[in-house]
């Protein structure tokens, strides 16, 4: 009766949980030419487009889920050098402005992925393998009941009740060490489609996101260094934030 409750209660909380935020997993990328962006800006032949992904489609088509429920906005960046100089980009000169001047600086992995585990998204992902630990050691268990009662060994379910227990209590155990696991796979996920900083070589197209904190900016600011010439660049890109 034990077991059968244990299995019961299991598979109702991850059914529970599969109702929740859904998991960070990236997927590849898909994007037009430089041309067809209106949001776009060219210098010396390179060309930049800014396109804040905002709409709830949008973040779980590229993310998997919905980031603003962790606060976060990704900015994608598109380059295109057309021209024969080499420029670079450092995603810390990024900054998204808002209608009263404030500027927020993107944010570095680490913090972007910190801020996920703290999100619904990292809660969920860590009760769900604490569940599936649970669900898969109460069936397990079950099982085991059930061949030792059918062999008349009423000490099987003793010892299927300790495992259960031992099992259970490992897996609440663990739960502070997954969170740090999930924080390193939030990080490695949100790396696959980082911007970061980049240099962008003659006839390369380079694409990526930076990850903002949420708000309703108007302007993204980007700095751009022109290596060939030693020479800065300041473009500020006209945006609109929706939600």
């Amino acid at each position: 009766m034990f077991q059968s409750k244990l299995i019961y209660y299991s598979i109702l909380i991850v059914l529970i949980l599969s109702g929740c935020a859904s998991p960070l997993k990236t997927d590849t990328v898909s994007f037009e030419p430089l041309s067809s962006y209106k949001n776009k800006q060219e210098i010396d032949s390179l060309e930049i487009a800014v396109v804040p992904v905002d709409s709830l489609e949008k973040s779980k088509e590229i993310f998997g889920t919905d980031l603003k429920s962790a606060n976060i906005l990704p900015i994608h960046l598109i380059v295109q050098n057309n021209g024969k100089k080499e420029f670079e980009i450092n995603h810390q000169q990024i900054f998204g402005i808002t209608p009263d001047g404030k500027y927020t600086v993107a944010y570095t992995l680490n913090k972007t992925a910190e801020h996920v585990r703290k999100s619904s998204i990292g809660t969920t992902a860590v009760a769900g393998a604490v569940a599936g630990t649970l669900a898969g050691a109460a069936i397990g268990a079950g099982i085991g009941a059930g061949i030792g009662y059918a062999g008349g060994d009423a000490s099987t379910g003793v010892a299927t009740g300790a495992i259960i227990g031992g099992t259970a209590g490992a897996a609440t155990g663990t739960a502070v060490g997954l969170s740090d696991s999930f924080t390193v796979k939030f990080k490695q996920e949100l790396a696959n489609l980082a911007f970061e900083d980049k240099v962008i070589f003659p006839r390369d197209i380079q694409q990526g996101f930076i990850y903002l904190k949420w708000a309703s900016y108007n302007k993204i600011r980007i700095k751009l260094f022109d290596i060939t010439d030693n020479k800065v660049h300041e473009l500020v890109f006209d945006v609109s934030v929706a939600r």
